[in-house]
């Protein structure tokens, strides 16, 4: 990103031949007033800093729709969605100074691991990093590229390296000062190392010791359609914003309901075929009782008509001895 010369009622400026930081007006104009040297910074270590003179905001930020959006898809993702125990702090286009502050630089994002804002933001000292104030500077600085001025490639990686910035990331997505759009540095012995052409030609990096990586992920973000930067996790997933993740839980809801719409059809038609099985039972037990019934008539005239045939015999018995006497009388 390229920062346009910042103006305010009194702001502090290095001057990079003298080394000296002086204090200046909203016109530009230096005053004879001097603050200490950078040398002066250093050897004298028991110098108290006026956090109240330096620059810690600028009214008039400038920049593309793309980037603007990039700078808060990256804060808002990691905080949306990265499942990390300890604090972590996350920015963009906030100043950082120095352990010994003279200048800020403002990457477009930065990652600070193990820290977190201080209660009172709205004291000078709290509202950028100073790290002279969180003990360190951020594990990750990300700069994107939005045009040939910005001097990403070079004095930017120069600055962030003297800092002790671990690892320093420039995405060009236009193409601007780079043939490839993601690069990437780590501080090694105090000097930046670049990322193996392997990760770059991949376009996907991992922080070991951060356990965060970066990717290029082309998408949708806030009706916008563009290649955009994205966090990405041990497993291998994209962190979500908060709409992506609202739109997840949508779908999974919809999913839900969906299965839980197939269940109650599934089961409404069990309890119809239940029914039917239920009539079909009752149907086929009244034809088994009525035949049951039928059967007992049955036997019951079978009986009857046994009965009968029993007393027709005995009648008959009766009649032939009847006749056997009549015989023998004669």
């Amino acid at each position: 990103m390229y920062n346009p010369q910042l103006r305010y009622d009194l702001k502090s400026t290095y001057d990079d031949d003298s080394h000296i930081l002086y204090y200046q007006n909203k016109a530009g104009v230096k005053s004879d007033h001097k603050l200490k040297t950078q040398s002066e910074f250093e050897s004298d270590a028991e110098s108290e800093i006026d956090y109240n003179l330096f620059i810690t905001e600028d009214d008039e930020p400038v920049d593309n729709m793309f980037s603007e959006h990039q700078q808060r898809l990256l804060p808002e993702s990691l905080y949306t969605s990265w499942n990390r125990d300890k604090p972590f702090l996350v920015s963009a286009n906030v100043g950082i100074y120095e352990k010994q502050p003279t200048t800020p630089i403002v990457p477009d994002v930065f990652l600070s691991l193990d820290v977190k804002p201080a209660d009172d933001i709205w004291q000078k000292k709290h509202r950028c990093y100073f790290i002279s104030i969180f003990g360190k500077p951020p594990e990750l600085v990300i700069e994107i590229v939005s045009n040939k001025v910005g001097k990403e490639r070079r004095k930017k990686r120069l600055r962030y390296q003297n800092m002790g910035v671990k690892y320093y990331v420039i995405y060009d997505p236009g193409l601007h000062v780079y043939k490839t759009s993601l690069h990437a540095y780590r501080l090694m012995n105090q000097s930046y190392v670049a990322f193996s052409r392997k990760d770059i030609q991949k376009k996907r990096l991992w922080f070991e010791d951060i356990e965060i990586g970066l990717t290029i992920q082309k998408g949708n973000y806030e009706e916008m359609n563009a290649e955009w930067l994205r966090w990405y996790d041990a497993e291998g997933k994209i962190l979500k914003t908060g709409r992506e993740k609202a739109a997840e839980e949508r779908n999974k809801a919809e999913q839900e309901r969906k299965k839980a719409e197939q269940e109650r059809k599934k089961a409404e038609q069990l309890r119809k075929k239940a029914e039917q099985e239920r009539k079909k039972a009752k149907k086929l037990e009244t034809k088994i009782m009525a035949e049951k019934n039928r059967n007992e008539k049955t036997e019951m005239k079978l009986k009857e008509e046994k009965k009968r045939a029993d007393a027709a015999e005995k009648e008959l018995a009766l009649l032939k001895a009847k006749l056997s006497c009549v015989q023998e009388s004669y």
